[in-house]
């Protein structure tokens, strides 16, 4: 599986439609990538450093997470960064359902082998892996580590885990090859019982940080709103 006024409402309307597609692409960027790190989700922390893997271990260790999540993503084509605020689920049976409600509403649904986005008020726009396999091929990667799959992660990144004070661990991810390190300069996680800050440093300069709050696994079922979202 990147969303009162603010800065981002201040770009001109000769800019909009631009900014709108980079919005879309940025929104879909940060919630695939969480997507991937979201695996690790009820992580057990001991005062003893924790390896790489027992961390690998627990990726499919809570079949769903619900959370807030506040993302900052600094452009070199703006002097202001773009904020957003939203909720995120999680459901190891269903996917991703990435609700952004500020600076205005956008809903991203991402399945095995489909993604809806929908911006507000209007139709949803439904892809599927057929549409556009690039695509397909990031978000494949990201949902496999949830359901406990590390072979792509091994494969596609180098790691590096680092034990912090008080049972907090960093781990830093870097792109062995294409297509991922043409996108990706470096993905950098930190958590302690679930992941809290996540930070995508891109090669082209942009940086998007996404802090998550009150993360939690009850209830464990989904709600009738929460199953229709993921029936397209």
């Amino acid at each position: 599986m990147q969303v009162t006024p603010n800065t981002t409402e201040q770009v001109t309307t000769s800019t909009l439609k631009p900014v709108k597609k980079r919005r879309l692409i940025n929104t879909f960027n940060a919630a695939v990538t969480f997507c991937c790190i979201l695996g690790f989700g009820g992580l057990t922390t001991t005062a003893q450093a924790i390896t790489l893997p027992e961390l690998q271990q627990t990726l499919s260790s809570q079949p769903l997470v619900r959370g807030d999540f506040a993302q900052t993503r600094k452009m070199e084509m703006f002097d202001a960064p773009l904020t957003s605020q939203g909720h995120f689920l999680l459901a190891e049976q269903h996917g991703l359902l990435w609700q952004q409600a500020t600076p205005f509403p956008v809903s991203l649904v991402l399945t095995k082998d489909k993604l809806s986005q929908q911006f507000g008020d209007q139709a949803a726009q439904v892809m599927s892996a057929s549409d556009n396999p690039m695509v397909f091929y990031f978000s494949h990667i990201f949902l496999s580590l949830f359901k406990g799959d590390t072979r792509q992660l091994t494969e596609q990144f180098n790691l590096t885990l680092s034990d912090k004070s008080d049972g907090r661990w960093q781990l830093l991810l870097t792109p062995k090859a294409a297509p991922l390190n043409a996108v990706f300069k470096a993905i950098a996680l930190d958590g302690k019982t679930f992941i809290d800050h996540l930070i995508l440093t891109e090669v082209r300069g942009d940086q998007t940080t996404i802090t998550f709050s009150n993360q939690r696994t009850t209830p464990s079922d989904l709600t009738a709103e929460e199953q229709r979202a993921f029936q397209f």
